[in-house]
């Protein structure tokens, strides 16, 4: 009867030796890199699309209510911003990741342009919650905190105040780019990009009218031009053009495009 036990106890001790081997072996066969979580790397668009979303002032004086801003990434145009319903009608300049800091040169048709800085202030408490602060260019500083994420509503909100900046410039936009493309929403919503349209523009006309391969010329500027889905796409696109134009034929220079 003894015997018999002792055999019961080993079968069973090397029953479960065989069931903790099998588990070890199937741990080992779990590929590492396939279970790693993917983690995107730092770059300047993905430090804009952190920024989107509701934000607001944090403190407010008497029965003022406090200044909310709204940030929307687009691909096609880049981080837009507005502010108590007012479109800032600003360009990204500068993504500083090692700081936490963005530079947005805001143009203004009542006010002197500026440069607003936009800083990521980390949370101390909670990991990878941050806070914001502005720096306006007189040196005037708001501080943020998140509110809740962009809704459909919100984003029509931007596209309503894009629209009636437009609409307060008078005018309808004067521009060869096709209708929706990025170049035309560039060149219509920002100074910067208009006045360098208008340049390019006038030097096409002079570069047709005065060579005989002008229209050509004309034609690939144009292509090139209106294939840039970005503001750094198409800023770019029109500093090599001029410095084709300067080294190639002998236009007048309108606009400086560096």
């Amino acid at each position: 009867m003894k015997d018999r036990c002792l055999r019961f106890v080993r079968l069973a001790l090397l029953l479960m030796a065989v069931m903790m081997l099998a588990s070890c072996r199937q741990d080992t066969d779990i590929d590492p890199i396939e279970a790693a979580p993917e983690v995107e790397p730092p770059s300047a668009e993905s430090f804009q699309r952190s920024l989107e979303g509701l934000w607001s002032t944090e403190e407010s004086e008497g029965d003022d209510a406090e200044t909310l801003y709204l940030f929307e990434w687009q691909a096609s145009g880049g981080l837009r911003v507005v502010r108590d319903g007012v479109w800032l009608n600003g360009t990204v300049e500068d993504v500083d990741l090692d700081n936490g800091t963005l530079a947005l040169h805001v143009t203004s048709d009542s006010g002197p342009s500026e440069t607003v800085t936009v800083r990521k202030v980390p949370d101390s408490t909670t990991e990878g919650a941050f806070t914001l602060r502005i720096t306006w260019g007189g040196g005037q500083t708001e501080d943020l905190g998140f509110v809740r994420r962009l809704t459909a509503r919100d984003r029509e909100g931007v596209a309503e105040a894009i629209r009636a900046a437009g609409q307060d410039e008078g005018g309808p936009c004067e521009t060869d780019a096709p209708a929706g493309s990025v170049r035309a929403a560039l060149v219509c919503g920002h100074e910067e990009f208009g006045a360098l349209d208008a340049g390019m523009r006038k030097q096409f006309k002079e570069l047709a009218d005065r060579y005989p391969d002008g229209d050509r010329t004309v034609a690939a500027a144009t292509r090139q031009l209106d294939a840039c889905d970005s503001p750094s796409c198409l800023r770019a696109a029109y500093a090599q053009w001029q410095a084709y134009f300067d080294e190639n034929y002998d236009l007048g220079d309108v606009v400086d495009y560096q």
